[in-house]
């Protein structure tokens, strides 16, 4: 009553009616902004003819991965045994994974997974008698930790989807990689300028920091489409190989490279490459030889084996162990780290913590797999995989203290690189079987090494 008398006073009726009218002028601006911002936004692209998005629906299988349940682990037990939590893809060597439920196991790796990498063409500083080198380097989050927010998808083919034909573009190449990359424009007074603002504030409004651009690109090209789009075989370095790749920068608008490239920040050309099939790159070290297994180990843009395994009980006691002030999530009264950093293909729960440290062959599912080394790690677990920004220390300063127990190597180490033995499929919930046990040493191979 006191606050309608005082309204009164001020010679103001204060009826429902004059009530909503300056609700409605008080909001305006910022309904004409909403609306404003509405019709910058842009229009998602209609789905890659004759094909589906392969990955999980709905919750992910990693969504309690920083529960504590996880970081004890135990003997196997029937009624409490070893399995597989999740697994991930990553089409697009260090952008974002794709997780899935089930995956082909190949020779190589996971089906679909580290097919592709951007690369930047460098060129050295003058040698003593003026002489420069120019090449392709592959790119990682090690350099570029903003490739952390490069999103991708895998398309594959499918008689039920809608524009299905055998003879369709993406059903010959055996999919589609869709890769999406936040860039905004620059923002000023002009009518562009506003509609980048626009353009901003509608990407924030559905979820996304910053407005998404799109790239699409066949997944595996046939050899009529290589040979009419003009692809070029190039040498790029990967650590110490230097495999003859697919250059397909053909297919690819160059000012959708050129925007890409701003946006993981070189100043160096960039294009997107794809392992040649017909080119694998064969791995010795740690790999079993060829006299034993049958066949010697081959990897498409993965950094040394087809597949990458992580204990989550690990990742918890690394966690446990970072200094409390300097977390990556300070929120929480518990330090976490998320698991993804680490870049697995297979993230499993059971065992104790570093229990795999001595495995050297296993049963996962029905496939079985030769445990070859244990991973050693850079600094590209800094990185957190949600904001694309490298922590200058942790968690790797903390893993140097205690994790730096291979003979063979100088760095932490965490997780184990594998080779499946045999073709076969791996899903959530396979049990995983330990055959047998023994000593790593780490061997990191010959030649110079290029820092991607």
């Amino acid at each position: 009553m006191f606050l309608r008398f005082a309204i009164k006073k001020l010679g103001i009726d204060p009826t429902p009616r004059t009530a909503v009218y300056t609700i409605l002028v008080t909001l305006s601006p910022f309904i004409f902004i909403a609306l404003f911002a509405l019709t910058q936004r842009d229009r998602p692209s209609p789905p890659p003819a004759g094909c589906r998005k392969l990955g999980v629906k709905g919750r992910g299988n990693f969504e309690d991965q920083y529960s504590k349940k996880y970081a004890k682990g135990g003997d196997a037990t029937k009624e409490k045994p070893w399995t597989v939590k999740a697994l991930f893809i990553y089409p697009l060597k260090s952008a974002g994974p794709i997780e899935l439920d089930k995956s082909e196991v190949l020779r190589t790796g996971l089906k679909y997974d580290r097919q592709f990498t951007l690369g930047q063409y460098v060129t050295s500083m003058p040698s003593l008698d003026g002489k420069v080198t120019s090449e392709w380097h592959f790119c990682t989050q090690r350099k570029f930790p903003r490739l952390a927010k490069v999103e991708t998808e895998i398309w594959v083919p499918d008689p039920s989807a809608p524009g299905y034909d055998k003879d369709g573009e993406w059903v010959k190449s055996e999919g589609c990689l869709l890769i999406r990359f936040p860039f905004s424009q620059d923002t000023d007074f002009s009518i562009e300028g506003l509609k980048s603002w626009g353009k901003i504030l509608a990407a924030q409004m559905a979820g996304k920091s910053e407005p998404m651009l799109e790239i699409r690109v066949p997944f595996n090209p046939s050899k009529e489409r290589i040979k009419s789009k003009g692809y070029k075989s190039e040498t790029l370095r990967i650590w110490k190989d230097s495999p003859v790749v697919l250059n397909m920068g053909c297919e690819v608008d160059p000012e959708l490279l050129a925007k890409l490239k701003y946006t993981i920040g070189t100043t160096n050309p960039i294009t997107l490459f794809r392992i040649d099939t017909s080119k694998y790159r064969e791995v010795y070290k740690c790999a079993p030889k060829k006299e034993d297994v049958g066949f010697q180990t081959a990897i498409g843009m993965q950094d040394s084996y087809p597949v990458h395994i992580l204990n989550l009980a690990s990742v918890h006691d690394v966690a446990d162990k970072l200094p409390k002030g300097d977390t990556p999530h300070n929120m929480f009264k518990f330090p976490i780290i998320n698991a993804l950093r680490y870049r697995a293909n297979i993230y499993f729960t059971g065992p104790p913590a570093f229990y795999e440290d001595t495995w050297t062959k296993a049963k996962i599912g029905s496939t079985p797999y030769h445990i070859s080394c244990r991973t050693t790690r850079c600094k590209l677990p800094n990185v957190d995989p949600e904001t694309g920004v490298a922590d200058p220390n942790e968690p790797l300063t903390t893993m140097r203290k205690y994790r730096v127990i291979d003979e063979g190597s100088k760095n932490a180490v965490l997780g184990m690189q594998v080779i499946p033995l045999e073709a076969g499929e791996v899903k959530v919930g396979d049990t995983i079987e330990v055959l047998e046990t023994g000593s790593h040493f780490f061997l990191a191979g010959d030649g110079e090494k290029v820092m991607g």
